[in-house]
């Protein structure tokens, strides 16, 4: 609404109201604009930020996991340290289980 009024002021002002104060639309709308642009940029940078977070997480998840197998088979091999450190890692990779079933027997009504 505000880009519609701003282009009838400047395309035709006899169908503007006159008693507003139209510099100080045309300034703030500058202003608007201007701030618009900028957070624009700073999404994009964000976005871009974000991304290339993520690809480092990739990796270092992955990099994560082979030393994970590593150390699963070195303490599998009593080799010293490991077992340590194979029990404080194993906390990430909870075993899944199967979902329980709803409950599908319904209580009887009681009568009235």
């Amino acid at each position: 609404m505000v880009n519609k009024v701003y282009d009838y002021n400047k395309n035709q002002p006899n169908l503007s109201a006159p008693d507003l104060d139209w510099q100080e639309f045309e300034d703030d709308y500058n202003s608007r604009r201007n701030l618009e642009g900028m957070i624009s940029r700073f999404n994009s940078l964000v976005t871009k930020l974000v991304d290339a977070k993520t690809l480092h997480d990739y990796d270092n998840y992955h990099a994560a996991l082979e030393d994970y197998a590593f150390t699963s088979y070195k303490a599998g091999s009593s080799a010293s340290g490991f077992q340590t450190k194979q029990a404080d890692l194993k906390q990430f990779f909870g075993r899944s289980s199967s979902p329980k079933k709803p409950d599908t027997e319904t209580p009887e009504s009681e009568s009235v």
